[in-house]
């Protein structure tokens, strides 16, 4: 896909899939993108407003295609910033494929994959943190995804990385200009308003890192994992949380033996609940497999429902062993979770069966952040199960916090931090502007490549080449 500089070439493509009794929308872009699908028209549309919609014969050479609706844009007032033109038409596939083709034939060629929208980059309509939270709303199935996107689009994110810059930027000015004075021995830069600068800074990014398990988990749905020894009631966990019998029950232990995934939308925050083998010690190849798995679901689980059954803590013997056993559980979760890189997830102590004894009141196991009583087979406290899960992620939404969702972003400031903290240290060091200056270029660099201030043609390449034609 060529980035830069644009080729001017107009180009086409369908942006809305035609479908039976529907309309599709066939875009085109580029300077002569007024001219082309003029000349298609039966009637000019010299005279037409632009972001104004006129009904217009399309003609295939000198007979009717069909009706539309042409809505003419002139640039830079348009998505692309260039001059576009929209033809909504009927949905027929027939309709379709043949204005494309009239199009291609009047000196129009097919769009890539992304295209329109990296146009709307390469010409500052979006930056490039913009440009990819557009696929993100194209993708977005749940409201939250759909939230986070649209926040995203707005600017919000971008606008904190450019002031970043912006500050970073009046340092590297007086940095480099020490080197002109270099035999001198002369400081432009405050270093001490420097330091506090970058403290502040280190501490902003290290929040944004942080939020980005949460943001990436509202964006792709928030792992849970259900946990615990066999017939402790996992599967009739799921099924009672999803309304229906997905997982298979069984007095049998070992019934489950793989991990089972599915996933449940909660006042507009998509969940995936993941029901595990039963944790015990076995000789059984195909079930010592299952555990392995259910620990490595676990370990990238931003939930863990370890389950007890009630009538085996109704007294203290009952009640320390379970308390050994969360502990345990605990203590596993945070290996795996270290090994894979992820954060350890909340844990959850869910005491089930409560129809069939009664929960014992003020118990918090070693290792649990909270304990529910719940019955799933009579489908109590199932409602306050679901609003402990959504509690942290609605307050999230509901503060418009700034929530890092793409793993691009993420590995930037990461580096930004890197290079950042590289140059505190080398401050506390006594180095000398020529080489902090070094560092903190990095950091700039890094922080350009977020929103596209500094953009290799192969990441351009990379991050449009995952749109859909048309977008």
């Amino acid at each position: 896909m060529p980035a830069h500089p644009l080729d001017g070439t107009t180009i086409c493509a369908l942006s809305t899939p035609p479908g039976r009794g529907g309309v599709a929308v066939v875009r085109v872009s580029g300077p002569a993108a007024w001219t082309v699908v003029d000349g298609l028209c039966e009637g000019t549309l010299a005279g037409v407003t632009p972001g104004r919609a006129a009904l217009r014969a399309l003609m295939d050479g000198d007979r009717p295609l069909d009706e539309a609706l042409i809505l003419p844009f002139r640039g830079p007032k348009s998505f692309t910033g260039e001059d576009v033109v929209e033809c909504h038409i009927h949905g027929s596939p027939f309709i379709v494929r043949r204005l494309m083709e009239c199009l291609i034939d009047a000196g129009c060629r097919s769009a890539l994959p992304g295209e329109f929208t990296q146009r709307a980059f390469l010409n500052g309509k979006r930056d490039l943190a913009q440009a990819e939270a557009i696929g993100d709303l194209i993708d977005a199935d749940h409201a939250g995804a759909h939230r986070l996107a649209l926040q995203q689009l707005g600017g919000g994110f971008s606008e904190e990385i450019n002031a970043f810059r912006a500050a970073l930027i009046e340092y590297a000015a007086l940095m480099e200009l020490e080197l002109d004075f270099g035999e001198e021995d002369v400081e432009f830069a405050d270093r001490e308003g420097y330091r506090r600068h970058v403290t502040t800074l280190l501490a902003r990014i290290d929040e944004l890192v942080l939020g980005f398990s949460t943001g990436r988990a509202i964006s792709e749905g928030v792992p849970v994992a259900i946990l615990g020894a066999p017939n402790r009631g996992k599967s009739t966990l799921l099924n009672a949380l999803l309304r229906e019998d997905r997982a298979i029950v069984s007095d049998t232990p070992g019934t489950t033996r793989d991990t089972l995934e599915e996933a449940l939308t909660l006042e507009g925050i998509r969940f995936r609940f993941i029901d595990t083998a039963g944790l015990r010690d076995t000789a059984d190849d195909i079930e010592a497999e299952g555990i392995r798995r259910a620990w490595g679901k676990a370990a990238s689980a931003r939930f863990v429902l370890y389950l007890i059954d009630a009538r085996d803590v109704q007294d203290e013997a009952g009640r320390s062993a379970a308390d050994a056993e969360v502990q345990e559980a605990a203590n596993k979760l945070a290996d795996a979770a270290e090994a894979v890189g992820e954060p350890v997830g909340v844990v959850l102590v869910l005491i089930n069966k409560t129809d069939l004894a009664t929960a014992p009141e003020g118990w918090l196991p070693s290792g649990a952040e909270d304990v529910l009583a719940i019955s799933a087979e009579e489908r109590q406290g199932l409602e306050q199960l679901e609003q402990r899960l959504g509690r942290d992620y609605r307050s999230a939404l509901a503060d418009d916090r700034i929530l890092v969702t793409n793993l691009r972003h993420r590995e930037a400031l990461q580096r930004t931090r890197e290079a950042l903290q590289r140059a505190l240290d080398g401050l506390d060091a006594g180095l000398s502007g020529d080489l902090l200056a070094v560092d903190h270029r990095e950091a700039l660099e890094q922080l350009g490549r977020i929103t596209g201030a500094i953009t290799p043609d192969d990441l351009l390449g990379h991050i449009f080449g995952h749109f859909c034609i048309g977008k």
